[in-house]
């Protein structure tokens, strides 16, 4: 993966915790609407870099490089996977709509858990991109691997959470992934229009949900 692009990632995953946290540092808004939106844009980007980082980045280095390049990516996926469960803990408490009285201890909730995805994000990039030069490529140049099923179902299972299960009145794409920002070249950022959200419709495949660990 080129440093290029994870450090864009990042920058997109820092700007949504930036937005985050300027949203809970105020008073409550009258509707979860903007918050959910919030959420949704925080949530994807972040699984789904986690995703491709633990596919095309952690699984190539321990599998192909070894050595201390392997223990490095070992140690940043276990780190990885410890802030992924903190995250889903904090969402599975908190997806509501926190009360007045609530308000504060959610706003504080979220500025820990956005410290620490900062300190993840600082780790990668100063422990982790260095070494995406001995990433193994194909003939074509491009790094084998693909995101990690497991964080993006959480992305799928988190997003029901956040805006409520619909009824599915199609069949799943088996295998969708969510486009993070990266992809989207910056559709649907403005939280004041949530139903503009691209991914409004989308029925998160039934799949991800069965190969879960």
């Amino acid at each position: 993966m080129p440093v290029d692009r994870v450090l864009r990632q990042h920058g997109h995953i820092l700007a949504n915790a930036d937005a985050l946290e300027a949203l809970v540092s105020g008073p409550r808004p009258a509707s979860i609407e903007g918050l959910g939106f919030r959420r949704w844009l925080f949530t994807r980007d972040l699984l789904m870099h986690f995703a491709r980082m633990e596919g095309q980045v952690y699984g190539p280095l321990m599998d192909e490089v070894g050595g201390e390049v392997a223990h490095m990516a070992s140690h940043a996926s276990a780190e990885t996977a410890a802030l992924v469960a903190d995250f889903r803990e904090h969402v599975t408490r908190w997806h509501g709509f926190p009360s007045e009285a609530q308000w504060g201890i959610y706003a504080r909730s979220t500025r820990w858990l956005t410290a620490r995805i900062r300190e993840r994000l600082e780790s990668e990039a100063t422990d982790i991109l260095p070494l995406l030069s001995r990433l193994p490529v194909d003939d074509q140049g491009a790094c084998p691997g693909k995101p990690d099923h497991r964080y993006v179902a959480d992305a799928w299972e988190i997003r029901e959470l956040i805006f409520g299960a619909k009824p599915r009145v199609e069949p799943p794409r088996v295998g969708s992934v969510p486009e993070d920002q990266d992809q989207k070249d910056d559709r649907n950022r403005d939280a004041e229009q949530p139903q503009q959200d691209a991914l409004a419709h989308i029925k998160p495949p039934s799949i991800w949900f069965r190969l879960r660990k």
